[in-house]
This record gives structure tokens, sequence and C-alpha cells, in this order.
């Protein structure tokens, strides 16, 4: 083999090596705008989940701060002998607080530290359970056929009269923080990936510079690095 040969296989070889390199560069370019794209997509989401949270927890303020003032008025008008209009108050409490229905084990602020409170609530509850026995005995002497009739049109009236109180919506935010916090966990992994694929075109520039290799085979385990943590951020739950 002449000199000449050689010289043409080097070059050759030399050229096979660089589009090698170059291609590796636009495939890795590729990854670099997936990893950006679901990293922009999740910090958007994150803003956007953030922002209803907040609404969320200045809903459940108002709420129990007006459960709260009905529940002080409550307190004032039996004291000062209104039984009827105390009572009324009492009931916006509790539905401001529990909802209505009211959720099970929910109380309206400062009923656990206030007597007349607790008195107000006995006088609630006193009507209402004799009220109730009244239906379901007046219920039980109407016929099957149409106590299952009257029980299908009554389930709109009820879904359609049920409230929120603020333990409800208290618990919706919550949940909500914890899914905010999970896309705020997957755009931190999306933004490392992102950084691992930068670091592979880097070193795939400087193996073009260079004319060495080993950046270039570096660049390899950058990029298996992104890929990896990009796959992981999916996954997440």
């Amino acid at each position: 083999m002449n000199p000449e040969e050689l010289n043409e296989q080097t070059e050759s070889a030399h050229h096979a090596g660089q589009k090698a390199i170059g291609l590796t560069t636009a495939v890795t370019a590729v990854l670099l705008a997936g990893a950006t794209l679901l990293s922009h997509r999740a910090h958007t989401e994150e803003i956007k989940l953030q922002t209803k949270v907040n609404d969320q927890w200045s809903f459940y303020q108002a709420k129990h701060q007006r459960s709260h003032d009905y529940g002080k008025s409550a307190e004032e008008e039996w004291i000062a002998g209104r039984h009827d209009l105390a009572v009324e108050f009492m009931k916006i409490s509790i539905d401001e607080e529990c909802g209505s229905p009211p959720e099970r084990n929910c109380y309206p602020p400062r009923l656990k530290q206030t007597p007349v409170l607790q008195q107000i609530m006995a006088e609630i509850k006193g009507p209402a359970a004799s009220g109730e026995s009244q239906e379901s005995s007046a219920a039980e002497k109407e016929q099957p056929a149409t106590h299952e009739s009257s029980g299908e049109a009554a389930k709109p009236a009820k879904e359609s009269s049920a409230r929120e109180g603020a333990v409800k919506v208290q618990d919706r935010a919550r949940d909500m923080e914890k899914e905010t916090e999970l896309i705020s966990r997957k755009a931190d992994h999306y933004d490392t990936s992102e950084l691992f694929l930068e670091v592979s075109i880097v070193l795939c520039s400087i193996a073009l510079l260079s004319e060495n290799r080993l950046y270039w085979r570096l660049s390899f385990i950058t990029t298996i690095f992104g890929i990896a943590i990009a796959i992981w951020a999916m996954l997440l739950r």
C-alpha cells in the first residue's frame, strides 16, 4: 500500500468519524428538545395548580370565617333571649363549616369551648331527631310502589341541594397540594434530564473540535442518564 492510498483511507475514516459524531449530536438535540418540552409543560401545570390551590385555601378561609362569625352571632342572640334567631344563625354556621348535609364528625368553630353554642346544638338536634322519626314513620305507611318512585325523584333534589362546607374545601385543597408537589418533582427531574442532554451535546462538540473520540464516547453516558431520569419522571405517581 503506497502512502497516497494510506492517506486516503485515513481521511475517509476521519470523515466517517465526524459523521457519526454529527449524527449523535442531532439525535441528542432531538432528545433535548423533548425533555425541554416536558419540563416547560410540567412547570406550566405546576403554576396553574398552585393558583387553584391558593383559590381553594382562600375559599376555605372565607367559609370558615363565615362559620365563626355566624356562630358568634348565634351565641349573642341566644344570650339576648332570641333563641329562634340564634338557632337559625347556628344552622348557617354548621352549613358553612360542615356543608349540607353535614360531614361526619364535623363541628362548627368554638363549639367545644362555648357552653352556649352547645345548648344551641342540643336545641337543633332535639327537633331534628323528632322530625326525622315522624318522617320515617310516615314513609313506612306509604305503599312500596310510590315509595320507590318518590325515592328516585328525591335523589336529584338532594344532590342539587348539597353544599360543600369549609372542611370539604380544605380536604380538596390538601389533595391539590399533593398533586402540585408531584408535578413539581416531575419538573425538577425533567430539568435534570435536560442538563445531562446538554452536557452530551457539549461533549460531542468538543469531540469534533479536538478530533478526540473519547469525548464522543463519554457523551453516551450522559445521554443514558438524561433519558433514564426523564423516564423516571414520567413514572412518578
